[in-house]
């Protein structure tokens, strides 16, 4: 079973609802968007420009790049551009995942030569770079 991709509106509901129990408004104004294109952003009248994909990430903690590929696939009408777009935020998400991954090894690991694990995590980045160079 194929995973969905997140889309731009998927991010900005999760850092929503980071925000917490304050208005819309106030919401909005953290963005440094107006409560009127919060609305249209939320109901999908209008895609993210890429000042508020940033803004959203900076809420989220994530690479802002990962919020405008998104936004840029949804926007984008001609289906050549928007498969590299699709393949962009599939990488990015990959990636995501891995040095999640590898950050929670490291962190559980038990082992107290910590150079072992760094050379782990290098050695993954390196394997997971040269497969992204292979591929585009």
């Amino acid at each position: 079973m194929e995973k969905t991709l997140k889309l731009s509106v998927d991010y900005l509901q999760e850092a929503i609802e980071k925000m917490g129990d304050i208005s819309q408004n106030k919401k909005a104004e953290k963005l440094g968007i107006g409560g009127n294109t919060l609305s249209q952003y939320m109901t999908g009248a209008r895609t993210m420009d890429d000042f508020a994909c940033i803004m959203v990430a900076k809420v989220l903690g994530i690479d802002g790049m990962i919020v405008i590929a998104a936004a840029q696939m949804e926007r984008e009408k001609n289906q050549a551009r928007k498969d590299v777009w699709e393949d962009l935020v599939k990488k990015m998400g990959a990636l995501v995942l891995a040095w999640m991954t590898a950050g929670a090894m490291l962190v559980g690991s038990l082992s107290s030569d910590s150079t072992s694990a760094n050379g782990m995590l290098t050695t993954q980045y390196v394997a997971m770079t040269q497969h992204d160079k292979s591929t585009l």
